[in-house]
């Protein structure tokens, strides 16, 4: 999942100035120009990074096994046995191979997911891997996406009155999620489900708050920097900013930070949060249903888009930036976005909805299982991207559950014990025969196995 670190250290890098050694000369054509082991913060498994290739420098690798807080040694990975191989070709002779040691065949599924949708990679499968039997058990350390449930609740003592019916104080347990303006978003809903959400693990901040800073000296800049901060506090997006309620501290900028505490975002950070790098397929609430709250224009939720958006453009101009810096990059996070714009190919290997209506589909169970328009939008994260225009029918499997296999359904029978999220009563609409559509069909939330295209037969 080499891609989404390198989203979780953009904002380190973006901002390390570039004091680093000039490149040694280039490693022959072929040659492995050393490896790193680390343990990867998502699937929290061991791995190992050969850099192959003569356009590899010793000061590229050192960056690249910096950023996974990794010493370079020389030569390849020395595993006896391993899972496979994901290799990620970077540039003309520069690849990263990513070496997975171990003997489990249930971290079978999850790696290669792992290499191939998020990395971008090709997975080589080794070991148990490169013979996988069809009762391949799941991984009993995948976190499975917990969906967004409305937590309503009596107000704190000494707090008002909630604006929900009977006074009462209405919050999503949701990243996207917002209590009421004043109040705490972990007093009124837990962060437990908000971490399988998005993915979350600590990293050092982007900067150094306790650096001397003339404007605390400001009581208007103070003032402004406060009403940030309440803001902050009274969105989920606190279950990973705020060291004290963390697991195992905060992911990158932190609200409790000694001294400026917004000193610890990086440029890329103030762009996504004054709303000037497009995070909107993070999803968001309407403000109507997550009171009053918004992130349809900026990356953190708020009561005041204006307001917010003017506060984050006034520190990137501390910093020597401005909005027109970020106007060209493409929307966020990478692997969201790639998501996002993926034309599906056509289903192989009776791939697809058969003419007994059952569903065949690849890459182990699915807890998601989407039929839909063949020029429908990719499904993306709840609660805004997840039914796009163009869904025929949708099936969801509760966490609780165990994944649906391929071969146990039916197009429009729900499953015992399964959820048809479209539509959401009745049949759905027949397929026709002759038709094109498109098959999607994920592990998890923004996790696809299965993405084709079809052509329904009744014979």
């Amino acid at each position: 999942m080499r891609a989404l670190l390198l989203l979780a250290s953009l904002p380190l890098l973006i901002v390390a100035c570039d004091d680093s050694p000039p490149d040694a000369p280039a490693a022959p054509k072929d040659a492995i120009a050393g490896h790193c082991v680390y343990t990867n913060p998502f699937s929290k498994q061991e791995e190992c990074s050969e850099f192959h290739g003569a356009a590899w420098t010793a000061a590229a690798v050192a960056e690249d096994c910096n950023a996974k807080s990794a010493a370079v040694m020389p030569g390849a990975c020395g595993y006896s046995e391993t899972l496979g191989t994901c290799v990620i070709e970077e540039a003309p002779n520069k690849a990263v191979h990513i070496v997975m040691p171990g003997d489990d065949p249930s971290l079978c599924s999850n790696q290669k997911l792992g290499c191939e949708v998020f990395g971008g990679g090709a997975f080589i499968a080794a070991g148990v891997c490169a013979n996988p039997t069809t009762d391949t058990p799941e991984d009993p350390n995948t976190t499975v996406f917990q969906p967004p449930v409305l937590v309503c609740s009596d107000p704190l003592p000494g707090e008002p009155v909630g604006q929900s019916e009977d006074g009462k104080v209405c919050t999503w347990q949701m990243i996207s999620g917002c209590t009421e303006p004043g109040r705490k978003f972990i007093d009124y809903a837990s962060c437990e489900p908000v971490y399988t959400q998005r993915p979350y693990f600590p990293v050092p901040p982007a900067g150094d708050s306790k650096a001397p800073d003339a404007r605390l000296n400001d009581p208007a800049y103070v003032a402004e920097l406060d009403w940030v901060k309440s803001q902050v506090e009274s969105a989920g997006c606190v279950c990973c900013h705020q060291k004290s309620i963390t697991p195992e501290g905060a992911s990158v900028w932190d609200i409790e930070a000694e001294g400026n505490w917004v000193n610890t975002f990086s440029p890329y950070g103030l762009a996504i949060s004054g709303g000037f790098l497009d995070s909107s397929l993070l999803g968001a609430y309407p403000a109507s249903e997550n009171n009053g709250f918004s992130r349809d224009k900026t990356g953190i939720p708020t009561t005041d888009p204006a307001r917010m958006a003017a506060f984050f453009e006034k520190e990137l101009a501390y910093r020597g930036f401005s909005p027109d810096f970020f106007a060209d990059w493409t929307p966020i996070p990478e692997v969201f976005y790639q998501q996002s714009i993926y034309e599906p190919s056509i289903c192989q290997d009776g791939e697809g909805v058969g003419a007994d209506l059952t569903l065949q589909w690849s890459g182990g169970g699915a807890r998601y299982i989407y039929v839909l328009e063949a020029n429908a939008e990719n499904p993306g994260v709840p609660p805004n991207l997840d039914l796009p225009e163009g869904t025929l029918w949708r099936i969801d499997v509760s966490p609780a559950d165990k994944p649906l296999k391929s071969g146990e359904v039916r197009y429009g029978d729900v499953p015992q014990g399964k959820k048809q999220a479209f539509p959401s009563s009745g049949a759905p609409k027949e397929l026709e025969p002759g038709k094109q559509y498109y098959l999607y069909a994920a592990a998890d939330v923004m996790v696809p196995i299965t993405r084709c295209l079809f052509t329904f037969s009744a014979k």
